[in-house]
């Protein structure tokens, strides 16, 4: 007769070391899982923060460039316009938003060439360009025809993320935090014209090409 050592081991028993081993495994692989998770989450909210940043961009360029009835720019008209724009970015604030607007002129015909900043204004935590030949530009498609004039927006937003913001210090973000910047070119679309054919919108304390 076997005696009570020698009998194999309950079933019983094996379902429970079974339990065990899944619920190590689960421990496992839970934080795995919640850091792909919280990941696609902050991705998908650094997207549209992005998204945004453009779409001010695009806004601030298009308003800008519909022009004022005085030349050049009221002041007013352009604080206006970067106040307003501004509400894009909801509900992301919008206090640290740097917007620059530069009205900007092409002196010959082809690509390459660098167009001349004759005008610029910004927001009083942005710099304005300085006038002249803007060295780190290039003419864009669509604008390279002597005596074309455009207005260039350039704004630049601080992203702190909501989560992994020591991760950020890692990987190059100063401040735990990234910079996203957007620039749009966009056409005149009011103004007057100022020793061209095509018509210039003149920022505020600014003067026409020459």
């Amino acid at each position: 007769m076997l005696r009570t050592a020698d009998r194999p081991a309950s079933s019983s028993g094996f379902g429970s070391d079974a339990r065990g081993v899944s619920a190590i495994e689960f421990a496992l692989v839970l934080p795995i899982l919640l850091t792909i998770s919280l990941g696609i989450s902050e991705f998908a909210r650094a997207i549209d923060h992005y998204r945004k940043v453009t779409l001010l961009a695009r806004t601030v360029a298009d308003l800008t460039a519909q022009g004022d009835a005085a030349t050049p720019m009221a002041t007013a008209t352009m604080t206006d316009i970067l106040a307003s724009a501004k509400l894009v970015l909801t509900p992301y604030a919008s206090g640290s938003a740097s917007i620059v607007v530069s009205a900007l002129g092409v002196y010959a015909d082809g690509g390459g060439q660098r167009p001349k900043v004759c005008s610029s204004y910004a927001t009083s935590n942005g710099t304005a360009r300085g006038l002249g030949t803007a060295a780190d530009l290039t003419v864009p498609d669509g604008f390279q025809i002597g005596g074309m004039r455009y207005v260039l927006a350039e704004v630049s937003v601080p992203y702190a993320p909501l989560l992994g913001s020591n991760l950020i210090r890692f990987i190059g973000g100063a401040n735990n935090q990234f910079t996203f910047k957007a620039n749009v070119p966009w056409p005149v679309r009011g103004g007057q014209p100022a020793k061209s054919t095509y018509n210039e919108v003149v920022m505020p304390g600014g003067k026409a090409c020459t």
